[in-house]
């Protein structure tokens, strides 16, 4: 539960969108072009693009996350990003530089990519398999389709 508190377990959150790549999501067709005939639309994405976003782009806004803190990478017990894909959650590690006392969620590769729900799915697998996590700090970071993002530390349950 979220409520009032004399102990700040939710720092403040770091959040916006990023307009310049805004062709780099969408979808293949407008309704009312599929209305008049068009084939059904589908989503569509520039892979590389939004690879790259997602790791340089979103290392600096979970750094800003952590500085907003008042933590340094060392203080982490764990990091929950996005599940969006493997790739990425490995390479942004690695771009972050998190020490490897930091356990890193990779819930994809049960769950899949769940879009905003795959922070707190992880976190929950996370905690099973770890526990003793209960209590540490966690950087949570989400984005995807718009390339919105959102970044913050919490206490872990």
């Amino acid at each position: 539960m979220v409520g009032p508190s004399d102990f700040p377990g939710i720092a403040p959150t770091i959040w916006g969108s990023d307009g310049s790549k805004w062709d780099a999501i969408g979808m293949t067709a407008t309704y009312n072009e599929w209305a008049a005939g068009a084939p059904r639309p589908t989503m569509r994405q520039a892979g590389q693009t939004v690879f790259r976003w997602a790791v340089w782009e979103m290392v600096k806004v979970a750094r800003e996350a952590i500085e907003a803190a008042g933590i340094t990478p060392s203080d982490l017990a764990a990091f929950v990003p996005h599940q969006a894909n493997i790739r990425i959650i490995d390479e942004f590690a690695k771009q972050l530089g998190l020490p490897d006392t930091v356990a890193i969620a990779r819930d994809i590769t049960t769950t899949g990519n769940t879009s905003a729900a795959s922070i707190p799915l992880a976190t929950h697998r996370l905690l099973e398999e770890h526990p003793d996590l209960s209590g540490g700090l966690a950087l949570q970071i989400g984005f995807g389709a718009g390339l919105v993002f959102g970044a913050q530390v919490v206490v872990l349950p």
